[in-house]
């Protein structure tokens, strides 16, 4: 039995490094690490298991070293990611030199950029995990490197890389919540504290050409173990969750059982979502809202069906009218996604984008910006094209590439324009203050509302 760590390393910034997608905190909002709860249910109980979440707990770098060498782990498995990524490296050289015979293995959407010269660059990580959902990897903590699958590693100077044959389901065991500082995790939408996630799925079936997710393999979790971990939420005293799927309800069948199954057990918790607006029929929105459905995240992306359609998101504009219309209609509150500054974008679409924004009227928006991300059909334009990739980027904060005759400045002043259009608007602010149903709720949208405006922490 190895004794494993798994580390969400601090930061100088809120960084959520999930899921293979990595982002800055608009806000003071920070998510439970999806990546290190799925690592954990596959660990135990073969595996003593710690944890360690150092943004959450707002821990400074030599706090953390001080920790691990009080702990000494045989195996550390950390999250790191694109956007924090200069940051995530310097602290794994202090991880090795203070603790040289720790086995560092790693996990985050900068695995995926250019993994080998990640790995030879980097003599403190000693494995990438390329798949989080699979245990192909597990065999390296008994000191079996030879059978390693969806794991890259070095061997004697030689670069391994072997992945699983692709399997349509996974199982993950109990995640275990209660290692990590689940109170201390909030999302501005969460009506109640505690927060968790659960995931039902990994990856994404759908195409579009700017995210990474869906060029990884697609695979269902069991109904009944999401089920059993619901309940187990329920039992910690968790008040709100969501999923943490990147498109939730893709399986209709499937998606109806989960809910059939919720009710019958009695979960009886609110939660939230990220879907798409083609997946949400009004049977599908019925049945969602009588298990507990509170909010529904919708990828808009763009007001222009040019841009939709040349990066291949698949849906049209009037599917996501009437879908945001329905989920009025259930009283399930929405936040919708967009992108600002999408190759072909042009003053007037970015008009278009912010129209729709103000038509659709969601409970909440989020404007984010153009990635670069690894492994994306996107990507690889950008670079065959010659466009602007502008460091890592982050998608919350910063442009990551730039096309056409747009600027990063440029950029960076629409999505604040949309912010203040969106979110200044004194219908809105009226409706959203009206909305509100505790005391808890109002101090997140009160904390949020002074970080995003005002630059507070």
């Amino acid at each position: 039995m190895a004794k494993v760590l798994l580390l969400n390393p601090p930061g100088d910034r809120i960084y959520l490094r999930d899921s293979y997608c990595s982002k800055v905190s608009k806000a003071a909002y920070l998510t439970p690490p999806m990546d290190l709860l799925v690592i954990s249910g596959y660990l135990h109980p073969r595996h003593q298991v710690l944890v360690l979440d150092a943004m959450a707990d707002r821990l400074a770098d030599r706090t953390v070293l001080d920790r691990l060498k009080e702990i000494h782990p045989d195996f550390i498995v950390s999250l790191f990611g694109l956007v924090s990524l200069s940051n995530d490296l310097a602290f794994f050289r202090q991880v090795k030199a203070a603790l040289p015979s720790v086995k560092l293995i790693v996990s985050g959407d900068a695995g995926f950029d250019e993994t080998e010269k990640v790995l030879r660059e980097n003599p403190s990580i000693d494995a990438v995990l390329m798949d989080y959902a699979s245990d192909g990897w597990l065999p390296c903590l008994e000191g079996d490197w030879e059978n390693v699958r969806d794991a890259a590693f070095l061997t004697a100077g030689e670069y391994h890389s072997q992945r699983s044959i692709p399997a349509r389901q996974y199982s993950i065991g109990l995640p275990r919540h209660e290692l990590f500082p689940f109170k201390k995790y909030r999302m501005p939408f969460a009506r109640s504290l505690p927060y968790a996630g659960v995931v039902t799925d990994f990856g994404c079936p759908f195409n579009c050409d700017f995210c990474l997710i869906g060029q990884l393999p697609y695979k269902l979790r069991p109904v009944g173990e999401v089920l059993d971990e619901l309940e187990y939420l329920k039992q910690l005293g968790i008040k709100y969750f969501s999923f943490g799927d990147q498109t939730f309800g893709v399986d209709r069948q499937r998606t109806a059982e989960l809910m059939t199954g919720m009710a019958a057990r009695g979960i009886g918790l609110p939660w939230g979502c990220f879907s798409r607006a083609d997946l949400l029929t009004p049977e599908t929105l019925g049945s969602m809202k009588a298990s507990g459905c509170d909010l529904i995240m919708i990828g808009v992306e763009s007001g222009s069906q040019e841009i939709l359609d040349r990066h291949h998101k698949g849906v049209k504009l009037e599917t996501v009218r009437r879908a945001f219309g329905d989920c009025r209609r259930e009283g399930i509150r929405t936040l919708a996604t967009f992108i600002i500054g999408l190759p072909g974008e042009t003053r007037q679409t970015f008009r278009q984008t912010l129209a729709l924004a103000l038509e659709i009227d969601p409970h909440f928006a989020s404007f984010n910006l153009p990635v670069a991300k690894p492994l994306t059909p996107l990507k690889s334009r950008a670079e065959d094209e010659g466009w602007t990739i502008s460091g890592r980027g982050d998608q919350s904060t910063e442009a990551g590439i730039v096309s056409g005759g747009l600027t990063v400045a440029m950029l960076k002043r629409w999505q604040q324009q949309a912010l203040r259009k969106f979110y200044l608007r004194p219908r809105y602010l009226v409706k959203r203050l009206l909305s509100i149903r505790s005391l808890t709720e109002l101090g997140i949208n009160l904390r949020e509302a002074v970080v995003i405006f005002l630059g507070g922490r």
